[in-house]
């Protein structure tokens, strides 16, 4: 299923946008723990609910590879449940998934239907899939990130997102490619 016409475009003016609202260039790494403070979001660490332990445990053993956070709201204030023994840029692309979730108005479904099964909308999961990493990294930061020839490691370090983020947002940016051909326009007028 693909995302709605003009969707990629929104996005991109979301990341540019919220970087300006906290003070950052377009390149500059986006904290999403920063994120969520300025739009007045609760973040809170599945470790820290101590009167669920049990819940916790489960979570947080056997069922950590399935749960990485979600969001609970009364439609005014909204809080991120994540689960903190994953690791800190797991962390962080989760936060920003859920952070786009609400940035996107994305109606809240029950964590789990009548039948005990998670409830998933497919269309809302695909545009949180996308804006999370722009949020993370803007276009112009993939840019960046080429045009200064990191590593996948050092780029994932500076931008605090694992290595599979930034390989995704340079390949469907096409940011080699567009600095290549830019290179080139360069290198002919010269």
């Amino acid at each position: 299923m693909a995302l709605r016409p003009g969707f990629k475009s929104r996005a991109n003016a979301l990341a540019r946008r919220y970087r300006q609202e906290l003070g950052l260039t377009v390149t500059d790494p986006l904290c999403p723990w920063q994120l969520a403070r300025h739009l007045g979001i609760i973040v809170r660490t599945l470790s820290s609910l101590k009167q669920v332990e049990e819940a916790v445990q489960i979570l947080q053993g056997e069922g950590l590879r399935h749960f990485s956070g979600f969001t609970v709201g009364d439609g005014e204030r909204h809080m991120i449940i994540h689960n903190d023994a994953h690791s800190p840029s797991r962390q962080a692309n989760t936060i920003a998934h859920e952070l786009s979730h609400l940035i996107l108005g994305h109606p809240p479904l029950p964590y789990l239907n009548e039948l005990g099964a998670r409830h998933y909308n497919e269309t809302q999961e695909k545009e949180a899939d996308w804006l999370g990493p722009a949020l993370l990294i803007s276009d112009e930061a993939a840019l960046y990130i080429v045009e200064q020839r990191w590593s996948e490691e050092q780029a994932a370090r500076k931008y605090r997102v694992s290595r599979d983020v930034v390989r995704m947002r340079i390949r469907v940016t096409a940011a080699r490619r567009r600095v290549m051909e830019r290179q080139a326009i360069y290198d002919y007028e010269t």
